[in-house]
C-alpha cells in the first residue's frame, strides 16, 4: 500500500481536529519514527544477496505500516500544530519513498541517513499518542526506536566518524534504557528483558564490526521482544 502525494495532501489537509481523538493504539505496531528507521535499514540490507529477500519484505511490511499509521493519524489531529507535523511528515515520506526506491550505494548511504534523520523528527513531533502512557511504556517505546536506530547507524557509512560517535550515543541510550526498565519492572518484564539481553548481544556486536546479516537477523529479533515489552509496560498501571 502505497499512496501519492496527491493522496496524502488530501488525506491531511482535510482531517477534522479533535481535541479528543482516538488514539492509535499505542503497542499494536512501532512508532512511525521506528518504522521510518526500520525502512532505512531493510533498504540498506537489499545489498546483500543473502539478505535481499528477507529485507525487501520488512521493507514493504514496513511502508504499509507507516502509510496505515500516518493516514489513520490525519484523520483524528488533536490540533494544528499535529496537523502540520502530519503533512510536513507526510512530504518528506515521500522523498524517502523515491530514495528507497533506488539501490543502495555509498552516495545513497549520505543521503539516506540525512532523511532518516529528518523523518524521525517529524515522526516524533506528529506522534502525540504516546503522551499519557506510562512512563515506562514510554521508554520501551523509545527502546524499540532505537532497537531500529542502532541498526541503521550500523549499517549506514559506518568508517565515518560522526556516524560511529551517533551510533555509540544509541547504545548507550539503550543499554541505559533497559537497567531502567529492569529496576522500575517486575518480573514478567524482567523474564521479557532477557530476552531483549539476549537479542541485543548479537546486534551491539554487528553493529560495531558493520556485518549486516547479524545486524539485520537481531535487530528484528530485538524489535519483536521490544514491542511485547512495550505492550507489558503499557499495562502495568492501567
Amino acid at each position: 500500500m502505497q499512496y501519492s502525494r496527491r493522496f496524502f495532501v488530501a488525506a491531511l489537509g482535510t482531517a477534522p481536529f479533535a481535541s479528543k481523538a482516538q488514539p492509535i493504539p499505542a503497542c499494536s505496531t512501532p512508532s512511525l519514527g521506528a518504522l521510518s528507521q526500520r525502512m532505512g535499514k531493510a533498504w540498506l540490507c537489499l545489498a546483500n544477496a543473502e539478505l535481499a529477500a528477507p529485507a525487501r519484505d520488512v521493507l514493504a511490511a514496513s511502508q504499509t505500516a507507516f502509510e496505515q499509521q500516518l493516514v489513520q493519524m490525519s484523520r483524528t489531529p488533536t490540533g494544528p500544530e499535529q496537523a502540520g507535523s502530519l503533512r510536513a511528515l507526510a512530504r518528506r515520506y515521500e522523498d524517502y519513498q523515491g530514495l528507497l526506491g533506488g539501490t543502495p550505494g555509498l552516495e545513497g548511504q549520505r543521503v539516506l541517513l540525512s532523511t532518516a534523520n529528518e523523518m524521525l523528527t517529524l515522526a516524533q513531533l506528529a506522534n502525540t499518542a504516546r503522551a499519557a502512557l506510562p512512563w515506562q511504556a514510554r521508554l520501551a517505546s523509545r527502546q524499540r526506536l532505537l532497537s531500529q536506530r542502532v541498526a541503521l547507524l550500523g549499517l549506514a557509512s559506518p568508517g565515518v566518524e560522526s556516524v560511529r560517535r551517533e551510533r555509540q550515543a544509541a547504545v548507550y541510550e539503550f543499554e541505559a534504557g533497559q537497567q531502567a526498565l529492569r529496576n522500575a519492572g517486575d518480573a514478567a518484564l524482567r523474564e521479557q528483558l532477557a530476552l531483549a539481553d539476549a537479542a541485543w548481544a548479537p546486534l551491539k556486536d554487528g553493529v560495531g564490526s558493520g556485518r549486516p546479516v547479524p545486524v539485520f537477523v537481531a535487530s528484528e529479533r530485538l524489535l519483536a521482544v521490544m514491542d511485547a515489552v512495550t505492550e507489558h509496560c503499557a499495562r502495568m498501571n492501567a
